[in-house]
C-alpha cells in the first residue's frame, strides 16, 4: 500500500523513489533483509493518479467545511462577548 505520509521522509533517506513508466506512476521501496541487512527487491506499488486526485479533492472540501464550522464559532464568540459588554 502506498505510504503517502512517510513519503518525503523515505525519499529524503533514499528509501523510496517514484518511477515513471509511459503514463503510469509507481513508488518504489527498498527492502532489506532484517536479519543479514542485505538488499532485496524493490517492492513496487503502483500509483492511480485519479484515486489521489479524487482523495485530494475530498479533503480540500472537508477542509472548506472545517474552515466554515470555525468561521461560524469565531462570530458566535464575538455576539456572546458582544451580549456581555
Amino acid at each position: 500500500m502506498l505510504d503517502i505520509k512517510n513519503y518525503q521522509e523515505l525519499k529524503e533517506k533514499n528509501a523510496v523513489s517514484l518511477v515513471k513508466a509511459g503514463d503510469a506512476y509507481a513508488v518504489a521501496y527498498k527492502k532489506f533483509d532484517e536479519a543479514t541487512g542485505e538488499e532485496k527487491s524493490d517492492e513496487v506499488i503502483g500509483v492511480n493518479m485519479t484515486e489521489l486526485t479524487d482523495k485530494k479533492k475530498a479533503l480540500q472540501d472537508e477542509i472548506a467545511e472545517i474552515d466554515a464550522f470555525i468561521a461560524d464559532c469565531k462570530v458566535l464568540n464575538v455576539e456572546e462577548i458582544e451580549k456581555v459588554i
